[in-house]
């Protein structure tokens, strides 16, 4: 049985906690947390020791960061995979994934998540609840496809981007780097990096 390290211990900490609990040959060591007020306590019944310190006092097979800011999950996994931690991918067993998809270190594909044939998801990503990744999607590190979201085939999702909940990117549609598509909204076109983008159809806010 590997024991994993949660990174958070909030809402979408616990969901990955349940998503992990659910897999074969998986559980929870402990949820480590920087709020001290959970210190010492449990929290879906897994021991919240302490903050990020208490790592190395847990045995440990693995860490899954389960933060939903892109940029601090991103210098955390530069972090620890620079001290030689394994960053842990989870995957809820409801989760649909072609045979040839390519998942890297550390993502969360979570509960009715659909990834189609041909489609990368690179490092320290996360595919949340109901998401549909389709074919030939190329999803880079650190970036956030959230609850509900649809992306079309051959769609490119930057590094740290995110799409927001319920939100739409059409076939061949790219967002860029550090990007935001606002909840419910629907990219017909290129979003720029650091953009942000809303509304059906989506146009940057300036």
């Amino acid at each position: 049985m590997k024991k994993i390290i949660i990174m958070g211990a909030g809402g979408h900490g616990q969901v990955v906690a349940d998503a992990l609990m659910q897999m074969e040959g998986t559980a929870p060591a402990a949820f480590v947390d920087e709020n001290q007020e959970l210190h010492g306590k449990n929290v879906m019944g897994i021991p919240v020791p302490g903050g990020n310190d208490a790592i190395s006092k847990i045995n440990h097979d693995g860490i899954v960061i389960a933060l939903g800011n892109n940029g601090l999950r991103k210098r955390i996994f530069k972090k620890l995979s620079e001290a030689g931690e394994h960053l842990f991918t989870v995957i809820h067993p409801s989760a649909i994934i072609a045979p040839n998809v390519k998942i890297g270190d550390g993502c969360m594909i979570l509960a009715g998540a659909v990834i189609n044939t041909g489609a990368e998801i690179k490092s320290n990503t996360i595919i949340n609840t109901n998401s549909t990744v389709e074919h030939h999607n190329e999803i880079g590190p650190h970036a956030h496809v959230a609850p509900g979201s649809t992306l079309g085939g051959e769609v490119v999702i930057g590094e740290e981007a995110t799409v927001g909940i319920g939100a739409t990117v059409l076939p061949r549609t790219t967002i860029g780097k550090k990007a935001l598509l606002g909840g419910g909204s629907t990219a017909i076109k290129d979003i720029p990096e650091k953009a942000t983008a809303v509304g059906v159809p989506a146009r940057v806010k300036t």
